[in-house]
């Protein structure tokens, strides 16, 4: 009887903790169910957030398209008040906005939205298709007359016939806008409305302009472009929401309120993966349990926990000697052991090949210093576990330290394998990252190198694939290269230019070059853009391009710029009453206390900042954000010009223009080059040249060749000219001997204005 009590006993124990373990069990299933949906329902709404964004951003930047062709004198005359001019109309307007931006249908309407004339598809077409946006078209044109959205900030209001129109600070009108979905057919589409406004004679403006109507339909293009920017695999039109879970949508509204179309795309649910990741392992959890349970062995019971302890412990220990701790990817000692042990393998497999990538981030350094360290570190996790979900689950992935990775593929060669692994090593870095809750873009490069045929030893590889990282590098960034033998050579002379280099400043036998810059209107010599030379005694004349990386790879470009600088300041002594330009390269103007030695170097050599002028490019701003503003503002400060060089060619964001005023704005010479034949350079001179003429600032035409250009340039409204066609860079010597020649008609020539840079208004 005490037998039996004590197994009844007994019994229940075990029946009491096979009860808890079930329902612990149901509970953890439950909660991992909850859990993963929560996130599936996160995935949904960010994937969706994403592309409403990107369906707005659209809007805006057909706003910002259309506000550049519409704030424009001609335009404003041709077509922004009255009946349009149809033959203007038609090729500045129909046929220029459906060919370079795609706008399948534009309407000139009135300020009550009447239609004045029509285009589908860049050709003349009759007003029938305006029904289908009339509505909204009067409903956008109501808000715009309340000044619900315009494009600037609203300083004042001018009173006229029948409107009070908001303008900026300087007096220049502002654009009114509006942009809707709108459903056409069976078809959704963006809908903009601008109002057509003059860039110059603001008193053109007596009453409300007519407004450009600009619809471009959401078709097969627009969504496979939506479906590439935002990775969003099967992008498609469709009658309602998503039809299964497998699926994601989002309803496309106007701005009444009413449902134009949904998108639909393929969503990839992680919480089915996770699933069945986890599915086994929670099997065997179960079983090992219920096992230990049915055993009643305490003993084994106690064994078997410590000895399970003591492998997780002995399993930490080894992956924490293997593996980089913030990232959880493999270390340079275990990345080396994996490799010897393929290299090792090549000798006994013939007609394999291993594949080893060196990469790293651009600009690392400059995210660390702008968003601070955590946020840099957060950007190498990211990296990471990017690399994870998208590179194939053989390739070895390994930190080396800092924002180095190494990558090892193995079957990987020929050209399209190398080809192969770097296009994915690049597609890590299409998509922006989300940084402490910002945006930004990143780009990497990378180097290849391959066994057999370029090395046996892991040294040899990873030095290999770090030369052609190197040449990605000086190529541009953002890019990859395959290692070539050619590169060792490569590396070998720039080590030597280095130190030619290090010896010719030494030395002081570099010199200055200086292409003198004109006026268009009558040829005279407004001041010289000085150019860096190196005349090597056994290589000959070495170009800046050349030599310049070189410095700036070696850390010689502070010293270069200086003596640049030093030099100029010295040899302007003797031509007073002349501009000189200088160059400033990204590690000048991010140096520290550049401009406390600038001011030291002003007060030793007694010089007029007044007559000399600051280069810097578009490329400069972009990469090294608002501190470079600081830098620009001191120089003004201290009286120095400022002057945005090789324009158009970099990010030509107009947001700079804004944030800065600069004295000119060179017009990069591929421009010029090209106007004599292409319509669109010359289309985009004018503009540049309209843009300068809006802010007061003087244009400069770079490379001017041949009269025809000359002419073309000028007709554009340049103030000043540079080129072959005029002037080649020559000696200081030279240069002082030229303004000697040229002194009688320089000093009768009106150059008020000139020399500081800015166009002086008349009163």
């Amino acid at each position: 009887m005490r037998l039996a009590l004590k197994e009844v006993g007994a019994g229940k124990i075990v029946a009491t903790l096979l009860i808890s373990l079930v329902a612990i069990s149901l509970l953890l299933a439950v909660g991992f169910r909850a859990s993963t949906g929560f996130v599936d329902r996160l995935d949904r709404q960010r994937e969706q957030q994403l592309v409403g964004n990107y369906i707005e951003r659209q809007a805006d930047a057909s706003i910002a398209q259309l506000k550049v062709q519409l704030t424009w004198d001609d335009a404003f005359r041709a077509m922004g008040r009255g009946a349009p001019d149809a033959a203007w109309t038609d090729a500045y307007i129909g046929e220029y906005l459906w060919t370079n931006f795609g706008y399948e249908r534009l309407y000139v309407v009135d300020s009550g939205g009447r239609v004045l004339r029509s285009w589908e598809r860049g050709r003349p077409a009759s007003d029938a298709g305006y029904a289908w946006v009339q509505a909204q078209v009067q409903r956008e044109l109501a808000r715009m007359g309340r000044n619900g959205t315009v494009f600037g900030a609203v300083a004042r209001t001018r009173q006229l016939a029948d409107t009070a129109w908001p303008l900026d600070a300087q007096g220049r009108p502002l654009t009114r806008w509006g942009h809707s979905l709108v459903r056409i057919g069976d078809r959704p589409a963006v809908l903009s409305v601008v109002s057509i406004l003059p860039d110059d004679s603001y008193a053109l403006l007596t009453r409300t302009p007519n407004h450009l109507v600009a619809v471009r339909m959401i078709d097969a293009v627009f969504l496979q472009r939506l479906g590439a920017d935002l990775m969003l695999p099967g992008v498609s039109l469709a009658k309602d929401g998503a039809r299964d879970g497998q699926h994601n949508s989002l309803p496309l509204i106007s701005g009444d309120g009413r449902t134009v179309g949904w998108l639909e795309w393929h969503t990839v649910l992680r919480s089915a993966m996770v699933r069945d990741q986890i599915r086994p392992l929670f099997l065997a959890y179960l079983i090992f349990l219920i096992a230990l349970l049915l055993g009643g062995a305490n003993v084994i019971k106690m064994l078997r926990t410590a000895m399970h302890r003591l492998r997780l412990r002995e399993a930490q220990a080894l992956h924490e000697a293997r593996h980089d701790e913030m990232t959880g990817l493999p270390n340079r000692t275990y990345f080396i052991s994996r490799l010897e042990q393929e290299l090792k393998a090549l000798g006994r497999r013939k007609g394999r090949a291993v594949a080893v990538a060196f990469l790293d981030f651009d600009h690392f350094k400059f995210i660390n210093d702008t968003l601070g360290h955590p946020a840099g570190d957060a950007l190498v996790r990211q990296v990471a576990d990017r690399a994870r979900r998208q590179l194939p689950a053989t390739d070895l992935i390994a930190r080396l330290g800092g924002d180095e990775f190494v990558v090892l593929r193995r079957g990987a060669q020929g050209k399209g394998g190398i080809s192969e692994l770097g296009q994915d090593l690049m597609a890590l870095f299409a998509a922006p990252f989300n940084i402490e809750g910002r945006t930004i873009d990143v780009t990497a490069s990378c180097g290849i190198s391959w066994a057999p045929e370029q090395g046996l030893t892991s040294e040899d590889l990873l030095r290999n694939a770090d030369i052609a990282l190197f040449r990605a590098k000086q190529r541009g960034r953002g890019r990859w290269r395959a290692f070539t033998r050619e590169m060792e050579g490569a590396v070998r002379r720039r080590l030597l230019l280095e130190l030619e280099l290090r010896k010719a400043l030494q030395a002081n036998s570099l010199s200055l070059a200086y292409q003198p810059i004109v006026a268009a209107g009558d040829g005279r010599i407004c001041g010289a853009e000085a150019l860096l030379r190196w005349d090597h005694p056994e290589l000959g004349a070495l170009s800046p391009a050349l030599f310049v990386p070189v410095a700036e790879q070696a850390g010689l470009m502070p010293l270069l710029g200086w003596w640049v600088i030093g030099r100029v300041f010295e040899q302007r002594r003797a031509w007073p009453d002349v501009d000189i330009s200088i160059n400033l390269s990204p590690l000048q103007l991010s140096a520290r206390g550049f401009l406390d030695d600038l001011a030291v170097l002003v007060r030793e050599l007694r010089v007029d900042p007044g007559g000399i002028t600051f280069e810097v490019t578009e490329g400069v701003l972009m990469e090294r954000g608002t501190g470079v503003f600081a830098v620009l503002e001191g120089l003004k400060a201290m009286g120095f010009g400022v002057a945005l060089d090789d324009f158009g060619t970099g990010y030509s964001s107009l947001s700079y223009l804004r944030a800065f005023e600069f004295d000119r704005i060179k017009i990069d010479r591929s421009f010029v080059q090209n106007i004599e034949n292409d319509l669109n350079a010359h289309a985009i001179l004018k503009a540049i040249v309209a843009l300068g003429q809006s802010l007061d600032t003087l244009t400069v035409a770079e490379g001017v060749e041949t009269p025809l250009q000359s002419d073309l340039v000028r007709a554009a409204g340049c103030e000043l000219i540079q080129g072959f066609l005029f002037h080649r860079p020559m000696s200081a010597v030279e240069f002082g001997a030229l303004l000697a020649e040229c002194a009688p008609a320089a000093s009768a020539a009106p150059g008020a204005g000139v020399r500081r840079g800015r166009r002086v208004r008349a009163a």
